[in-house]
């Protein structure tokens, strides 16, 4: 890593402390017994549920009204370990705010690693500087932190795995310079970070094969890195830590699960024409799925007919309008990606379908001035803002930095990983949310190269003849 001047650590920690005080702050203000509550948590509340569930001994029961199943759990394990643990010695009240407290301090963690790389990659203590500002006091990811959900860890073990490939093993490897980590110590670490972000959501399974296919680019490109060996390095570690999660199923409760058996709903959710929201969806499988009620069929049995099921209808909605379908989940993906996350808990008005409606039927100086009066306005507006900035100077910054592709492939790879992937599966602001992160990556080196670029035209104009 670039060595950083002593004044660009001060404002670094100052970052940090305001982004930890206002997440803190944040949290002060809201409930936390009510998640508690049958219907008061939505799925706060059953993470909560099935993370009490998971240490009280019981295969199965009811914790405040909301039913947990520990031997089906349709989620990897980490959040739901990491919501229960806190209930084991601590009362309702206060495991909840222990939590928001670890969230938090994970949280401002990740914007501390998004410095790190911006500097790892130019060079410019003051480019990291805006990406850990920009990730420490952007608005969606104060409300994200304290949020009893996976969203802030599996972001963190993304960012963290990033961060150790691109300054341990790319910086090593292309530089050559010395390194407190040796590359196979990084593998392994990169592995288990990469491991923990899919045991924390299963959505990024394959993401490490687009290391691997990165680290043969360098061994093609370079000739330094001794691809195959390294790359099975990874690999067997990677899988030998999602393996615990299997084993642990067939041991306790003979069940054959890789992660989760939500593959197939989220396709099946991104393939229907009548979806919705996430809410909505689970109604229609309800509805749809037809699982047998004999007694006789047990949990196996009523996977399979869920699983014919979904099987039946995603080829039948793909093979009766195959062109619609992919025009649709462009759509539906394009919304996603253009409707930022966090605006939700500031009011249930939204800013951009009444600015629509404006723009539509009113267009006055009176009904723009209703605008502004719309519940939560003010921080909606810098969420779009900020939504849209970081997009639009991303792409720049991807363009700007194509010359260093060794270092930003794996950056953009997520980019394009986290669409794809939400291409196939069942999309939403929320489920695109960890792509904000490396927008911002890519938008503080766009302007750091934009400014530094400005400075070297100058210099040039002023230069005498």
């Amino acid at each position: 890593m670039k060595r950083v001047q002593g004044n660009a650590i001060r404002w670094l920690w100052l970052i940090l402390f305001i982004g930890l005080l206002l997440r803190l702050l944040h949290a002060s203000d809201l409930p936390t017994v009510l998640l508690f509550r049958h219907g008061g948590g939505g799925d706060s509340g059953w993470y909560l549920a099935n993370g009490a569930g998971f240490f009280s001994g019981k295969e199965h029961g009811y914790i405040r009204g909301i039913a947990y199943y520990i031997s089906n759990l349709p989620t990897p394990p980490f959040y739901i370990i990491f919501a229960g643990i806190f209930q084991t010695f601590l009362p309702k009240h206060e495991s909840v705010v222990l939590i928001r407290i670890v969230q938090s301090l994970v949280s401002v963690g990740t914007a501390y690693l998004a410095f790190r790389i911006v500097l790892t990659v130019v060079g410019d203590s003051r480019a990291g500087l805006m990406a850990a500002a920009l990730v420490a006091l952007h608005p969606a990811f104060i409300v994200e932190s304290i949020t009893i959900a996976t969203e802030t860890f599996y972001i963190f073990f993304i960012v963290m795995g990033l961060w150790l490939y691109i300054e341990y093993v790319v910086s090593r490897d292309s530089v050559g310079s010395p390194q407190k980590l040796s590359i196979n110590l990084a593998l392994v670490l990169v592995a288990l970070a990469f491991g923990m972000a899919t045991l924390t959501r299963a959505v990024a399974a394959l993401f490490p094969l687009g290391i691997v296919a990165h680290m043969l680019l360098l061994n093609l490109y370079d000739g330094r890195l001794r691809w195959f060996s390294r790359s099975l390095l990874l690999l067997l570690v990677y899988g030998a830590l999602l393996s615990t999660w299997t084993i642990h199923n067939l041991l306790l409760w003979n069940r054959f699960v890789i992660l989760s058996d939500q593959l197939m709903p989220a396709i099946w959710r991104a393939a229907v024409t009548n979806d919705g929201s996430p809410t909505e969806n689970d109604q229609l499988l309800l509805q749809d799925a037809r699982i047998s009620t004999d007694e006789d069929c047990q949990i196996d049995c009523k996977f399979q007919h869920e699983t014919n099921t979904y099987l039946k209808q995603i080829q039948a909605s793909i093979s009766e309008d195959g062109v619609g379908y992919v025009l649709r989940r462009i759509g539906e993906l394009g919304e996603s990606i253009i409707q930022p996350h966090g605006t939700v808990p500031f009011g249930s008005a939204s800013i951009r379908e009444a600015t629509a409606n404006w723009l539509q039927n009113d267009r006055s100086a009176n009904g723009l001035l209703q605008l502004t009066r719309i519940e939560g306005f003010a921080i909606k507006l810098v969420i779009w803002i900020l939504h849209f900035f970081a997009i639009a100077f991303g792409l720049a910054g991807i363009w700007l930095t194509r010359k260093s592709w060794r270092h930003t492939a794996p950056l953009a790879g997520f980019l394009a990983y986290t669409t794809i992937i939400h291409f196939i599966v069942l999309d939403a602001p929320r489920y695109l949310f960890p792509n904000e992160i490396i927008w911002i990556i890519f938008a503080s080196m766009s302007l750091s190269m934009m400014v530094a670029r400005r400075s070297r035209s100058d210099t040039v104009n002023i230069a005498p003849a």
